[in-house]
């Protein structure tokens, strides 16, 4: 695999000490529009309870907000935070830069909305260090009760999917990840055609063509903060079904495959409901059954989410729950129409 491009690593600002001895860690925090979580990120990054030498590198991907202010101020006090900057590009291209900065013999990947537990890092590397076979092991995402409501709901779900997940994982999230550096050399770097979404996934696609394991390890965890408005979390599940398609597995979880099945039939009521407007011109019988047809599956799909919702209910005694019908049925149709638009971008040789 070829190396990154130079220019496409170009990075301007860092600040802090003296460049130390090089660590036996780097963990890489690409940042976007990350004021709000960024201090608490680093704050549990930088208290993990290890004898181990490490180093932060921030990268802020040309955020508009005081992000990079930041990343600064922290590198100023703590000679383990670097800051480097560069253009916005997405986070694939933020890892790139981080990765030809890294100085470790395991590169972790902690993003800016994610605080890890304070043993995180001894216990992804206790997998690497016992199992010379796995290249990287990653872990378990709470959801934090006190954010908003459609982070909590996307929260629930993640957790939910990673009740069933299998040790020998197909995937493992860049939202807490730890990898042997080679890793890079075999399946990097990360494809910045894929901006935000899917990037990860692509790459650890990559590394399970080669032959190499990825280990999900539960007992480590973070705090992840989800999307905060209902708006980008849909346009968050927009990008996702969008770029999946480059995806080699199909199911990044067990429960994917429910999910597609979801994600059809509310295609089908979508479709259906599209179809409504032009009844007039279809034959009495099939008008009449497309008419029927778009609000008899907008229910079904409703319906289907409801034990779901009961069940968060009971478990979380979170009264957020019982929106998660039309949330996720609101979701699949989104992620129905992205997933359409990347088939079709694929097909015609683009991404």
């Amino acid at each position: 695999m070829a190396e990154p491009r130079p220019a496409a690593l170009a990075a301007t600002g860092g600040a802090g000490a003296a460049v130390a001895p090089a660590p036996e860690v780097t963990v890489l925090t690409p940042a976007y529009a990350a004021e709000d979580t960024l201090d608490a990120a680093l704050a549990a990054i930088l208290g993990q309870r290890t004898a181990r030498a490490f180093e932060v590198i921030v990268v802020d991907d040309g955020s508009p907000d005081g992000t990079l202010a930041r990343a600064r101020a922290w590198a100023a006090r703590d000679p383990r935070v670097r800051a480097l900057t560069r253009p916005n590009a997405g986070e694939a291209a933020a890892l790139n830069t981080g990765w030809a900065a890294a100085r470790g013999r395991f590169v972790a990947i902690l993003e800016a909305d994610v605080e890890p537990a304070p043993d995180w890092l001894e216990t992804c590397l206790a997998v690497l260090e016992a199992e010379p076979d796995a290249w990287a092991a990653g872990g378990y995402l709470e959801t934090p009760r006190d954010d908003p409501w459609p982070a909590r709901l996307a929260g629930y779900e993640v957790e939910h999917k990673l009740a069933t997940k299998p040790r020998e994982a197909e995937h493992l999230t860049s939202a807490n990840v730890l990898y042997r550096r080679e890793a890079f050399d075999v399946a990097g770097p990360f494809d910045e055609r894929l901006v935000n979404a899917s990037l990860d996934s692509v790459f650890n696609g990559r590394l399970r063509r080669a032959g190499k394991r990825l280990v999900y390890e539960p007992r480590a965890r973070v705090r992840h903060h989800y999307k905060t408005s209902l708006t980008g979390f849909l346009r968050r599940s927009w990008a996702y079904a969008r770029y999946r398609v480059h995806n080699e597995a199909t199911a990044l979880y067990p429960a994917d495959r429910w999910l597609a099945a979801h994600v059809g039939l509310a295609a089908l009521a979508g479709a259906a409901l599209a179809l409504a407007p032009f009844f007039w011109v279809l034959p009495p019988p099939l008008a009449a059954l497309v008419l029927l047809a778009g609000p008899l599956l907008l229910a079904l799909a409703l319906l289907l989410q409801a034990p779901r919702a009961l069940a968060l209910l009971a478990s979380r005694r979170d009264p957020a729950a019982l929106l998660w019908p039309p949330v996720a049925v609101a979701r699949n149709l989104v992620g129905a129409a992205g997933y359409a638009v990347g088939w079709a971008t694929k097909a015609l040789g683009g991404v």
